[in-house]
C-alpha cells in the first residue's frame, strides 16, 4: 500500500474551497485535493497541515492517485515543508509539437514570413492611397471641363494600377532579399562570438 504513495515538491499558485473539499494547483497547472473533514466530523490531516501554508509557498505534497471517470484524482494525503525547490514538468512531445505547430498542425511561420507579410500590407495599404488620389484627380479633371475622354481616364488609371503593382513586387523582392542579408549578418556575428 505504501507504495502507492507519492511525494513531491509544488509550488501552491491557486487554492479552490469548493465548500466540503480544497483543491489546489501547482506551478506545472496540475491540480491535487483533500476533504476538510473525515466522515466522523474531525479535521483531515491534509487540511489541518494546510492551514500552515497559502498561494506562491512551496510545500512537499504527498498524495494518492485515485482513478475517476476517464482520469485520476490526486488525493492529498498530508502537506510538509518542502524538501527542495519545486519540481518542473518535464516538457513532453506533445508540449513541444504544440510549441512549433498552429492548430492544423501545421508549422508556425518565423520572423521572415511576419516581415514580409506586414511589408505586403503597407505596400497595399500605399497602393490604395495613391489609386485613390489619381482617380480623384482624374475625376476632378473631368467635373473641370478639362477632359471628356472617359476612355482615356479610365486607360490612364489602370497603367497607374499596373504600375503601382509592379512598384509592390519589386518591394517585396528586396525585402526578402534585405531579410536574407540580415540572417547572413547575424549568423556571422554568432560565429565571431563563438570564435569561429
Amino acid at each position: 500500500m505504501a507504495d502507492e504513495f507519492q511525494s513531491i515538491n509544488i509550488a501552491i499558485s491557486g487554492v479552490e474551497d469548493t465548500g466540503n473539499q480544497v483543491k489546489i494547483r501547482d506551478q506545472n497547472k496540475r491540480t491535487y485535493s483533500f476533504f476538510k473533514n473525515k466522515k466522523d466530523g474531525e479535521p483531515t490531516v491534509a487540511f489541518q497541515d494546510f492551514q500552515h501554508f497559502k498561494i506562491g509557498d512551496t510545500a512537499l505534497v504527498t498524495y494518492k492517485e485515485v482513478p475517476y471517470r476517464d482520469g485520476t484524482i490526486r488525493n492529498v494525503i498530508n502537506f510538509r515543508e518542502p524538501t527542495g525547490p519545486p519540481e518542473q514538468a518535464p516538457i513532453t512531445a506533445v508540449a513541444q509539437y504544440r510549441a512549433r505547430t498552429n492548430r492544423r498542425g501545421e508549422e508556425k511561420p518565423g520572423r521572415e514570413y511576419w516581415e514580409r507579410r506586414e511589408a505586403k500590407r503597407q505596400s497595399s495599404i500605399l497602393m490604395q492611397v495613391a489609386f485613390k488620389s489619381a482617380v480623384a484627380l482624374e475625376a476632378a479633371r473631368i467635373r473641370s471641363g478639362r477632359d471628356e475622354d472617359r476612355q482615356r481616364v479610365f486607360d490612364d488609371t489602370t497603367e497607374f494600377y499596373d504600375w503601382m503593382e509592379g512598384q509592390i513586387g519589386q518591394a517585396e523582392e528586396n525585402l526578402g532579399e534585405q531579410g536574407q542579408a540580415r540572417e547572413r549578418q547575424e549568423q556571422l556575428s554568432a560565429e565571431e562570438e563563438l570564435g569561429f
